[in-house]
């Protein structure tokens, strides 16, 4: 029998970002996916600024980049009749926006998934510690108190392996199999509404013009449908709305028929390929549970979202990064196995309060529409839809809330609109901030977190923390210091050391009238076994 310390199930986004992780923090992993590659038609479009300093980490950010409609198409959400039509409304959408900003090495990506899986297959393959196979199911998968068994079935062959691993991640999906195998139902809320996505090559730039816009609303007989530039030139995804599922698949000539509407030029005008066509059912909730035992929900696995304002995906990133570093610690022997309870209960809060609002964005987008066609109050419906591009406070503001971090009892720094603004500080459970550590503009701060917990030194005074450092280090936990420069000039300058775990979360930290000791602290803070 095969025995990994991992079995990752499921290798879309979420499940390869998995593998990266595992494979960054020396886990010995296999991870498995039905397909016989990765997606061929793309779902998933936007990549936040917390998702982009992640894949950071990688390596693979600049060719994520890459797949990037670029800034001129992300600055707003557009609603107009038609791409030859006249214009209806416009919203702002800062946070899709592919520009820097100073409190973050990265930037947002308006990409496509397939690309971008992609390039995360091809690094997760490279890795020595990990193992990625697909067109492989797992099958027959239990569990009990030394670990979990499954077959990996290979499905050109028929061949199967059996196989123990310690732990399992399912990232297998919205309608995962491995979440119902584990009993964890998904708590939904079932819009009952069907779309086709359409993904088509055409050059649309003479309708389009400069009139251009991340998302291009467009009201059609069919309903208020949806463009989305792809490439930023002429690959093309469309959704149609209100498909009835009765009537089966939608063809490749009533996709077209639909396009031409939309466009809204003669047939004889538009150039067009059509070249796939998937249906979609709109599905928002979260599972009962992320755990159960030893295996652990991922992705839209765990929670599943309206794909409006990019928070799926983007959630489901957030959700490994938490998740993969407690793994890593508690098979090494750094960490309790109680350690992995945190998981679920600091993640579980950031994925509710995004699928609230995933829901709320689908009904601002539907009220613009609305109010266009009833002649309602037009500038009042784009004001409240402004939320559904213009989130970072949501995006670099989130708080975990658990033993792993100290209780800050003071507030936050005061914003007008806690959704939107954002403004980095030095706080327990916050994601440390972002400081240049040259003046290239090459290496960050957020560079150092990773693999281990990180003391950063933010004043020259710093007495007793290299040996109380010292002290867990020759204990075999992964911890080490890192003294900040210029500290007053970045949001650390008022802190005299800052304790980040290992996703570049907040643990613990002090200001100069702390009579708090190193030791005191560590021990308090760190998941020690």
């Amino acid at each position: 029998m095969r025995e990994t310390q991992i079995l990752v199930i499921g290798g879309s986004l979420i499940g390869l970002t998995s593998s990266l992780l595992l494979s960054s923090l020396g886990v010995e992993h296999i991870l498995v996916d039905r397909r016989p590659h990765t997606s061929d038609h793309p779902r998933a479009r936007l990549y936040d600024r917390r998702t982009l300093e992640l894949l950071r980490r990688f390596g693979v950010h600049h060719d994520v980049e890459a797949t990037g409609i670029g800034d001129l198409w992300t600055r707003q959400n557009r609603w107009i009749e038609s791409l030859a039509g006249k214009d209806v409304a416009s919203v702002p959408t800062e946070s899709f926006q592919m520009a820097p900003a100073e409190y973050s090495p990265s930037i947002p990506v308006m990409g496509a998934q397939d690309m971008i899986e992609e390039t995360l297959w091809k690094a997760a393959r490279e890795q020595a510690p990990a193992d990625v196979r697909f067109y492989t199911s797992a099958e027959d998968l239990t569990q009990d108190a030394g670990g979990c068994s499954a077959t990996l079935i290979d499905r050109e062959t028929g061949d199967g392996e059996p196989i123990r691993a310690q732990y399992v991640i399912a990232a297998d999906g919205v309608h995962s199999a491995t979440r119902d195998q584990i009993g964890c139902s998904l708590d939904e809320n079932s819009f009952n509404f069907y779309l086709q996505d359409i993904l088509f090559h055409a050059d649309l730039s003479r309708w389009v013009g400069n009139r251009m816009g991340g998302l291009m609303f467009i009201f059609t007989s069919y309903g208020m449908g949806v463009y989305q530039p792809m490439d930023g030139a002429t690959r093309w995804r469309v959704q149609l709305p209100g498909w009835d599922p009765n009537r089966g698949d939608l063809t490749m000539q009533e996709a077209h028929d639909y396009i031409v509407e939309a466009v809204g030029v003669d047939e004889s005008e538009l150039d067009l390929e059509v070249v796939s066509i998937r249906p979609w059912n709109f599905i928002a909730g979260l599972s009962e549970h992320f755990s159960n035992g030893r295996v652990f929900l991922a992705g839209d696995a765990a929670h599943a979202f309206i794909p409006t304002g990019g928070m799926g995906s983007n959630t489901g990133f957030s959700g490994a990064h938490n998740l993969c570093w407690k793994l890593a610690y508690v098979l090494q022997g750094h960490s309790p196995t109680s350690l992995l309870d945190t998981y679920e209960q600091e993640h579980r809060p950031i994925a509710e309060r995004r699928v609230r609002l995933s829901i709320e964005n689908a009904n601002l987008a539907g009220a613009i529409g609305q109010a266009y066609r009833t002649g309602g109050d037009m500038a009042q419906a784009e004001i409240n839809c402004h939320q559904y591009g213009s989130y970072e406070g949501m995006i670099m503001g989130y708080e975990y809330q658990s033993e792993l971090c100290q209780v800050d009892h003071d507030p936050p720094p005061y914003v007008e609109n806690e959704h939107r603004d954002f403004i980095p500080v030095v706080r327990s459970g916050r994601r440390a901030p972002h400081a240049w550590l040259d003046p290239h503009r090459k290496l960050s701060t957020l560079d150092w977190f990773g693999t281990d917990y990180v003391v950063m030194l933010c004043q020259d005074e710093h007495e007793g923390w290299q040996s109380a450092v010292n002290g867990y280090r020759h204990r075999g936990f992964p911890i080490r210091i890192e003294q900040m420069r210029h500290a007053a000039n970045t949001p650390y300058a008022e802190s005299e050391a800052v304790v980040v775990r290992p996703d570049g979360v907040i643990a613990t930290h002090t200001t100069k009238s702390d009579s708090r000791a190193p030791e005191e602290l560590l021990a308090q803070f760190l998941p020690l076994s």
